[in-house]
């Protein structure tokens, strides 16, 4: 099973925009688009942010935002934090 980072970067490759071209968009640093693609929770703001970027994302790329933020949750309760 793949996570979601995994499924986020998947569905934005199937559709050939690039993290550049969502940063530019959504104004969220490339660096915490790629912590998300890598799972990489912690180098996140935290809280409220986090959810934010995902679903800014997920509406950017043309994926279901809520079913991306409740994958986001659950990978980062699996992780713990």
């Amino acid at each position: 099973m793949s996570s979601f980072g995994e499924d986020l970067k998947r569905e934005r490759e199937l559709r050939k925009i690039s993290l550049r071209e969502i940063a530019e968009t959504t104004k969220i640093n490339v660096r915490y688009l790629d912590a998300l693609e890598n799972n990489d929770f912690k180098r996140l703001p935290g809280g409220v942010f986090n959810k934010g970027f995902v679903r800014a994302y997920a509406q950017h790329i043309g994926v279901d935002e809520e079913s991306m933020v409740n994958a986001y949750l659950l990978e980062e309760q699996a992780q713990g934090n």
